[in-house]
């Protein structure tokens, strides 16, 4: 049926999305979805109804909703790049830095099995089911994580952690499995979750039992019971990995265990370079800045920076009338003068270790 990849004419769009959803009387949301999908093939509208069918069904409604259609196209922004606009910048993995082998896991698990998929197919390679970031805070998981989803063309269903639990008897359970729909409904996708730790902590520790439910139902999700779980890749995000239940944990559901650490020198040197390629840098020594840093966050640097360039603003607003962002530039008697305010105070419920750490390389 060839005709399915061919993209839709505004009226025949319109057809389709009326048979799907149901809208108020006198509502324009039907027109506006249909303009917004331009471009779009038969079954990327079909792929859109579902998800928007399914954001109703999370406000347990019918009716289709402005609100519905904008949660509803995120899921399709990533996949359909011309989509986007033109003021919206992606991170990529090239704006991640440090993180070197880090990176190139994620390549291989995410990227490769969709850039050369006859040859996995050819020899047998399984793909990825899950891929668990971990590690200190402020280390760049998030980004990292955004940086590989954007470079991968997938859709993209974003999940944080606490959003999915509710006070209401079942309604937690019922959002996990909405989200696992919504996430085959595009795919291929990758369903990001972060602060898993917050979603599906250690069972038996909750008096009420609901994230002992919701982590049920996670592995019932994972385990495919529910549609089986093809194009799907699922990508967790947490800082305390030693709080998420062990059965998630187990190879089938996330597979590789991907350690975000406290940078390396070498690291901490790209990080500066990356943190500073749009700002006016004058004289500083890089090279040495990184040795002082030893046991500094990609965050901790970020601030560190940002510190330095607001201790120039206020000399230059007190020493002139006016300010003008341009003239705002850091070096390196800023970045000595708020050094000592800027070093991270050591955390003691801060372990840097790599905890349950099992890496499976693809």
């Amino acid at each position: 049926m060839e005709y399915i990849l061919v993209p839709l004419l505004f009226e025949d769009r319109h057809e389709i999305f009326e048979t799907y959803l149901e809208t108020p009387e006198s509502s324009d949301v039907i027109t506006e979805i249909v303009q917004k999908s331009d471009g779009y093939t038969f079954s990327e509208i079909e792929k859109l109804a579902t998800s928007i069918n399914v954001e109703c069904a999370i406000r347990d409604t019918k009716y289709v909703k402005r609100v519905d259609v904008e949660k509803a196209f995120e899921c399709f922004v990533a996949g359909k790049i011309g989509k986007i606009e033109d003021d919206q910048v992606l991170p990529t993995l090239e704006d991640v830095g440090g993180m070197f082998e880090q990176k190139k896991l994620l390549e291989r698990v995410i990227i490769w099995p969709k850039k050369y998929p006859q040859l996995f197919e050819s020899v047998g390679i399984p793909v990825s089911k899950g891929i668990l970031l971990h590690g200190p805070s402020g280390c760049g998981k998030t980004l990292l994580a955004n940086a590989t989803i954007s470079n991968s063309k997938f859709s993209v269903v974003n999940v944080k952690g606490p959003e999915l639990l509710s006070k209401y008897i079942g309604a937690s359970e019922e959002n996990v499995r909405l989200v696992f729909e919504k996430a085959r409904s595009c795919a291929p996708c990758i369903l990001f979750f972060d602060e898993l730790d917050s979603l599906a902590p250690k069972r038996g520790h909750d008096s009420t039992g609901v994230t002992d439910r919701v982590v049920n139902q996670l592995l019932t999700e994972l385990d495919g019971a529910e549609g089986g779980m093809k194009g799907v890749i699922i990508l967790g995000c947490t800082s305390r990995i030693d709080l998420i239940d062990d059965a998630l944990l187990r190879p089938g559901r996330f597979d590789h265990h991907v350690y975000c650490g406290h940078p390396a020198q070498d690291e901490r040197l790209e990080i500066m370079k990356v943190l500073t390629k749009n700002l006016r840098v004058i004289d500083i020594d890089f090279e040495e800045l990184s040795r002082k840093t030893e046991g500094w966050s990609g965050a901790d640097i970020q601030l560190l920076f940002t510190n330095a360039q607001f201790h120039n603003a206020r000399k230059i607003a007190q020493e002139e009338d006016g300010l003008e962002e341009d003239d705002v530039a850091i070096d390196m008697t800023a970045i000595e003068t708020v050094f000592c305010d800027s070093t991270p105070k050591p955390k003691k419920s801060e372990v840097d270790t790599r905890v349950g750490q099992k890496v499976t390389l693809a």
